[in-house]
């Protein structure tokens, strides 16, 4: 097998963590504190807590989650960013764990979802940011673990610094920054961690790197092995113990991915391995050169009778497997293999849902149309996975996608005498005008035939109810296009939310999950004071046919809007759009008509 040694400690303690927590795991539980409460906070955080979603009181008590002895808080950054740091900290108060994440700050409530196995920690305007119980597997000394967490962070971000945990600083002092003989340099980092770990008396480390957005310095503090271990090899354990010392032969080593490389890097530091200690250490498994191992980016298909068939989970296919055999006898553990890429399948003709289960396609009427879209490339609300739509459409960093659940009933059209009023709040609907970007999208949902409309702006939408910008409040009517995080939508956008169930504290789907969006028809459509001017089906979500123009029309016609074509003898004047293949117009006429 591939010896992985670039991963040398990086996989080991994840491995060993892994095991430990296998046999340690409890459900983890939610529990009030008083804001008030003494913890160390890393530079650059700060403790916020809100009384609720729509309001910028504190409040006298703090959410957090306990898992394996662990408190984990909430922490928001001085600076005010949209994100979270998770911060782990064990019954002596140590910071063991730091989980920084985009898409929500200022915790009011947590909520765990036993059956998902995730935990929301929800913010400002119902913005939230998901964990998985996975997520809070830190390595602790319990349970015959070898291997310990520890975090650091710098004193100041400016001028001279030094690693500190909240109580004790470690390291030399330098200047914060990222160049050579600066906080970030990882030879300051390793001078850093070595006394830590000597503190903790588990003298053998690892660490992660930093930047300057990020400074806080994990370490994981590892015991040697003891010398009555029977594969306990004292040549292996001699470049170990000189490595913790040495952070170029560290450095060195983890690069190594052959035996021969192993040797080389070794020797090029002053330190002599052989092919035969580098054997015993690993006790019976043979040796390998420079080439591939079979076990490297295999791909593993795990199925069943109990996966990939219509309501069961799907069957899992790792794409990306790595495999690591440590030659230095930590603990029990000398091969381990882990999947680092995975993608799920169900059965043919099936595809995975919002819930992640396997379901047939439902059948489609042929006055229907009906499209499965990934939820999260169609809707993105509540701090969901970001699909790029921000950038790619709006060259902005931050946006949110969709029409939330409980906001589209404010976009539903009804008819009074044949014109058009939004049924919420009896007003006429009309057109957005001012811009060559400003049009109607409509949707009519095939589930009850109502019709919604919506105008957009380019992309961003005309706010109606409860669909405004992401924590942020302009008047109704208005654009979002100049929110600091702008609400956008599509066609397929418009329905998702209401689909797919959310936004809701529910857990997020995997980036496979699909959802069936079932309309009559889609595409824009122009209205003056109520009366609909021309409609289209110019929707390159749905791609609606001309048959599927008629459909709305008719769908139009029956909802109190008789003013339609076709006229007199009952035919269409579908026109094609220039420019636009496919895609036809229809102009409504206010003195012939026929009833369909």
């Amino acid at each position: 097998m591939k010896i992985m040694t670039k991963y040398l400690l990086g996989i080991i303690f994840i491995i060993l963590a892994c095991v430990n927590f296998a046999n340690a795991q409890t459900s983890p539980t939610v529990q009030v504190v008083d804001t008030a409460t003494q913890i160390r906070i890393p530079t650059g955080m700060k403790k916020t807590c809100l009384r609720g979603p729509d309001t910028l009181d504190n409040s006298e008590t703090c959410p957090i989650v306990n898992a394996d002895g662990l408190d984990f808080w909430a922490l928001s950054y001085v600076d005010n960013r949209v994100g979270m740091a998770i911060v782990a900290y064990d019954p002596s108060g140590n910071v063991v764990s730091i989980i920084e994440k985009t898409g929500s700050r200022y915790v009011w409530g947590i909520t765990l979802d036993a059956v998902q196995q995730t935990i929301s920690f929800q913010g400002q305007s119902n913005a939230a940011i998901v964990l998985t119980w996975a997520d809070l597997h830190v390595p602790q000394m319990t349970n015959n673990g070898t291997a310990a967490n520890y975090v650091l962070w710098p004193t100041s971000t400016a001028g001279q610094a030094s690693w500190t945990d909240g109580v004790k600083n470690y390291g030399t002092a330098a200047p914060f920054g990222n160049g050579a003989n600066q906080l970030l340099d990882p030879n300051v980092e390793h001078s850093a961690g070595k006394p830590l770990c000597a503190d903790k008396n588990q003298p053998w480390f690892n660490f992660a790197n930093v930047t300057i957005s990020s400074p806080y310095l994990i370490i994981t503090c590892i015991l040697p092995p003891a010398p009555n271990q029977p594969t306990y090899n004292a040549a292996m354990n001699r470049l170990l113990d000189a490595a913790v010392n040495n952070h170029s032969l560290m450095s060195a080593l983890r690069s190594a991915s052959t035996d021969e490389q192993l040797i080389a890097a070794a020797a090029s530091k002053g330190y002599t391995i052989t092919s035969a200690d580098i054997a015993q250490s690993r006790g019976q498994t043979a040796a390998l050169t420079g080439g591939t191992s079979p076990h490297f980016k295999r791909i593993l298909t795990v199925a069943s009778a109990n996966c990939g068939a219509n309501g069961q989970p799907p069957c899992s296919q790792c794409t990306k497997e790595v495999c690591v055999y440590f030659p230095f006898n930590f603990c029990c553990i000398k091969e381990s293999c882990a999947c680092e890429q995975s993608r799920y399948s169900c059965n043919s003709g099936l595809s995975i849902n919002t819930n992640g289960i396997c379901t047939a396609p439902q059948t489609c009427a042929s006055n229907q149309i009906c499209k499965a879209f990934v939820v999260f490339q169609e809707y993105n609300d509540n701090g969901t996975v970001a699909n790029g739509v921000c950038e790619s459409w709006l060259n902005k960093q931050n946006c949110e996608k969709g029409i939330p659940n409980n906001a589209l009933s404010a976009y539903e059209v009804i008819f009074s005498n044949g014109k058009a009023y939004y049924k919420s709040t009896h007003t006429l609907v009309n057109t957005w005008t001012g811009s060559p970007n400003r049009e109607t999208l409509y949707v009519i949902d095939a589930r009850d035939t109502r019709i919604y409309l919506v105008n957009v702006d380019g992309r961003y939408i005309q706010v109606r109810g409860s669909a405004n910008c992401v924590g942020q409040t302009i008047p109704e009517g208005d654009s979002t296009a100049n929110c600091a995080k702008p609400r956008l939508t599509t066609h397929a956008g418009i329905l998702m939310g209401s689909i797919a169930g959310l936004p809701s504290p529910n857990s997020e789907p995997g980036s496979t999950a699909q959802q069936t969006i079932k309309v009559i028809g889609a595409g824009t459509i122009q209205v003056i004071n109520g009366d609909i001017q021309w409609i289209t089906n110019d929707s390159g979500h749905f791609k609606p046919t001309q048959e599927n123009l008629k459909n709305s029309i008719a769908a139009f016609k029956a909802a109190g809007f008789p003013n339609f074509p076709p006229l007199g003898d009952c035919t269409y004047d579908l026109q094609p759009v220039a420019g636009k293949t496919g895609v036809y117009r229809q102009n409504a006429d206010s003195t012939q008509h026929c009833e369909l």
